[in-house]
């Protein structure tokens, strides 16, 4: 083991021993890290293979990890369970359940009782209160309201490859949309709006309506049969 290795692991085991003096739970400080400048409350509960590395904030009674990056400049409020997931130069607000495999990347903002799950990637967004965002889907560059319902695979198109211009996606409070819809930026949606499932939206949305962009289907009785 290098000199600085050495050194690396001594002062890691110093800031852990800190924070286990002051109450905070760190389940496996073998497999742990934590840098100089992080800031934990009390009644935290850490759990192996967690990295919190930058100026990062966490207030009271998260459990965090295992498998958990945190980067940057990172505000972590209360009441949080966040696992396997990686997250960099956001804020995350009260009571919200992230992950498995959450990526959250800069200037993001989430409030509080969001739910953000499974292979979910948010970029430079914010997200307000009680929405949910549960599976398979990409947030750059939007607004999303109060209470809203993101289905799977949901797609905000917020680049354009040929001006190389990136532009915002608006969703007011307690629109939804369904699974595999693209909103091609820039674009609004309605409060109360509802996506079908399958649709890719290029106009704005007004309150209350169902967008639907795909074609009628079509069934050819005993195509297979004939065919075969």
């Amino acid at each position: 083991m290098t000199n600085n290795l050495l050194l690396f692991y001594i002062m890691n085991e110093k800031v852990i021993k800190k924070f286990q003096d002051k109450g905070i739970t760190i389940l496996d400080p073998r497999n742990t890290y934590i840098s100089s400048g992080v800031q934990i409350a009390k009644g935290n509960v850490i759990y192996p293979n967690t990295f919190l590395k930058g100026k990062i904030k966490i207030g009271p009674k998260n459990i965090l990890g295992p498998n958990l990056y945190l980067e940057g400049t990172v505000t972590v409020g209360s009441g949080n369970n966040i696992t396997f997931s990686h997250i960099t130069n956001s804020k995350i607000g009260n009571n919200n359940n992230i992950g498995p495999y959450s990526r959250i990347r800069d200037n993001s903002t989430i409030k509080n009782d969001i739910k953000i799950g499974n292979f979910v990637e948010i970029k430079n967004s914010q997200i307000d209160n009680n929405t949910q965002i549960a599976h398979l889907s990409y947030i750059g560059d939007a607004i999303i309201g109060k209470a809203v319902n993101i289905g799977a695979g949901t797609i905000t198109a917020n680049y354009n490859s040929t001006t190389g211009k990136k532009s915002k996606t608006i969703i007011k409070d307690r629109a939804s949309t369904g699974s595999n819809s693209v909103l091609v930026a820039p674009i609004t949606i309605g409060e109360d709006a509802l996506i079908a499932a399958g649709s890719v939206v290029t106009k704005n949305v007004p309150a209350k309506a169902l967008a639907i962009t795909r074609p009628k289907q079509e069934n050819k009785l005993g195509w297979v049969k004939k065919k075969s």
